[in-house]
């Protein structure tokens, strides 16, 4: 192996990060697409003792899932939107005359809300959009709808549109990194399956 320049070192680094955090969700799609454990060992050079556990964990990298997302996406949400203007209550002690502020919906486009959603390490922790998939549109509608007290209408749907684009987005970027990584692992198989026969 050749001395690395610092860049170089930080470059492999990155890469190295990134296989890692996307090797457990290649690894069950493969599974699930058909490829025995065996040659997927073969292929990747990942213990078949690690590929068994990856196998049996529930899906730790499948993105939000399960009993509680929703709650999970609406809790984040609802810290998210503090400060936009949200529609009054009619319950009793709630205000009769509430002082109108424009909707966030007439100040930003569903793509300047998606990457403010983007740019925040909260929302990208969710995982909305893995590789693999993004969520149903009734899940995001259900999560915005359950916000309370709700914000206006027009920027409930403002909001929908924005995490949909957000974790659509975040899918592509995902893609991206898989891909990379994809031909990363099939270069350095090449270049071990020489050196082998060299």
């Amino acid at each position: 192996m050749t001395d690395w320049s610092r860049e170089q070192a930080e470059q492999e680094l990155a890469a190295w990060a990134a296989a890692n955090e996307y090797r457990d969700d290649v690894i069950k799609a493969a599974y699930r697409a058909g490829v025995t454990k065996a040659r997927i060992h073969a292929m990747t050079g990942v213990a078949r003792t690690t590929i068994d556990r990856v196998l049996q964990d529930p899906a730790p990298h499948a993105g939000l899932s399960g009993p509680g997302a929703r709650d999970q996406l609406t809790a984040f949400l609802n810290e998210f939107i503090d400060g936009w203007p949200r529609q009054p209550s009619t319950a009793f002690g709630g205000e009769l005359y509430p002082l109108r502020r424009p909707a966030v919906a007439q100040q930003f486009t569903p793509e300047q809300i998606a990457e403010q959603l983007l740019a925040s390490a909260a929302f990208r922790a969710l995982r909305l959009g893995t590789w693999l998939s993004t969520p149903k549109g009734e899940f995001i509608t259900a999560a915005v709808e359950a916000l309370a007290p709700p914000p206006y209408a027009i920027d409930i749907s403002l909001l929908i549109d924005a995490v949909k684009l957000a974790a659509q987005a975040q899918q592509r970027e995902a893609r991206q990194k898989a891909v990379g990584i994809g031909l990363v692992v099939a270069i350095g198989g090449a270049i071990i399956a020489g050196s082998r026969q060299g």
